[in-house]
């Protein structure tokens, strides 16, 4: 993939057993829902007579599978006064169960179907259709934190192949072409395995890994807001209103501590994310910002930069609630094929500023506020303004990571 060194390529693989385990655990979901020999041979072991409806935890329990009857449901908590079966201890106490399993794996296509629905996670052109993204999102009580950790893997490529870009950017000898394309590829994947993990329901475990450890340079959106697009900072807003409440004290120290633009301008994002998207959080977090207006902040660089933000922020949660039906500067409007995977989304700079003086990333959250996840996507695969230059994609890098040699307001966010 990358003739890079040994660190990134211990990355991959680690990347690549997410992504296995990923495909694996739909794969045998989905068999299960289309074996009905093999649900009945399940409910045997369990004991269930046979057409009863029973629930099968899997991944340590932290998914619940509710077959017999009608249909199937996937779930984050396991259902009362249902049977229950655990997957993983059939697995480890039956070999004859597991190779069952791994034959209607095979034989129902689930292998096969799990790995092409979820291939447009791992490599983008750069993103997907409307309707795929839906038939992963479904199973995403199943798929959402093996998701996320996979969205960390690439976190960690990222940071490693950056240096590469610039050197390939710079024109250093010996360096090939392809960094800066498998960059592109890269952060588009960490934006969509991040939005899997971007439900609401999906929080009492979103804010239990927050709150598990110091953050440093992370936070829920910086590190999409970061790469300085539209249409990832979109995602980014979705991940923050994900984590909710349980991560706006952390917001609030990051905003304290915050020792450069994009890290105020990440803060004061996250933070009206949360407030817009969870309405009783809203008059509390406002109430937070109207006593940080003249805050000595830890910021060395031009304060207009945490002014602007700042103002933006407070005009954006000040305004009454409005389900906004149309986004103009992003040619984003509901109902739209293209959803929000419009060229200005896909290549367009959040931290530009409005004729309002505004940043536009600011001005366009109650839209994203009040859209549903698979609005990031378009509707049909053909439709994605997806066909964007290579001078492009290097502009679009070098404004997030290539400091401009001119120290203006609207260059401070490099």
């Amino acid at each position: 993939m990358l003739e890079v060194n040994g660190d990134i390529e211990k990355m991959v693989e680690l990347l690549g057993a997410a992504r296995s385990e990923m495909v694996t655990q739909l794969a045998v979901a989905m068999a299960i829902t289309r074996d009905a020999r093999l649900r009945g041979r399940l409910g045997e072991i369990a004991a269930i007579d046979p057409g009863q409806e029973f629930v099968i935890g899997q991944l340590k329990k932290q998914s619940w599978l509710k077959v017999g009857g009608n249909g199937y449901t996937v779930d984050r908590k396991r259902q009362d006064g249902l049977s229950v079966i655990d997957l993983d201890e059939v697995l480890r106490t039956l070999p004859e169960f597991e190779r069952s399993l791994q034959d209607s794996m095979q034989r129902t296509h689930a292998t096969r179907d799990s790995y092409n629905i979820l291939e447009a996670l791992f490599e983008p052109s750069p993103i997907q259709s409307r309707s795929n993204f839906n038939e992963i999102f479904k199973w995403a009580p199943l798929l959402e934190q093996i998701a996320y950790k996979a969205a960390m893997r690439i976190l960690q490529i990222l940071d490693t192949l950056r240096s590469v870009v610039r050197l390939e950017l710079s024109g250093a000898p010996g360096i090939g072409a392809t960094s800066l394309h498998t960059y592109w590829q890269l952060v588009h994947a960490l934006g969509q395995l991040t939005l899997v993990a971007s439900n609401n329901e999906a929080r009492p475990w979103l804010a239990d890994m927050a709150n598990s450890f110091i953050w440093q340079r992370w936070t829920p959106s910086f590190v999409l807001l970061r790469e300085r697009t539209f249409w990832l900072a979109a995602i980014a807003a979705r991940s923050a209103a994900a984590f909710g409440d349980a991560v706006v004290e952390g917001y609030l120290r990051r905003l304290s501590q915050a020792e450069h633009p994009m890290m105020v301008f990440d803060a004061l994002f996250g933070l009206t994310a949360i407030a817009l998207a969870n309405p009783s959080s809203k008059a509390s977090i406002l109430t937070e910002l109207y006593g940080l207006r003249d805050a000595n902040l830890a910021l060395t660089r031009d304060h207009s930069a945490y002014l602007i933000s700042y103002e933006s922020s407070v005009r954006v949660l000040s305004r009454p609630p409005v389900e906004l039906r149309e986004f103009r500067e992003l040619h984003w409007r509901v109902g739209s094929p293209k959803g929000m995977a419009t060229r200005p989304a896909l290549v367009g700079d959040p931290t530009a500023l409005s004729a309002a003086g505004e940043y536009l990333g600011f001005s366009m959250l109650p839209f994203v506020a009040y859209s549903f996840h698979d609005e990031h996507f378009p509707k049909y695969s053909g439709s994605s303004e997806t066909e964007i230059s290579r001078g492009k994609v290097a502009a679009i890098f070098r404004r997030a990571w290539v400091p401009e040699p001119v120290t203006s307001v609207r260059h401070l966010l490099n």
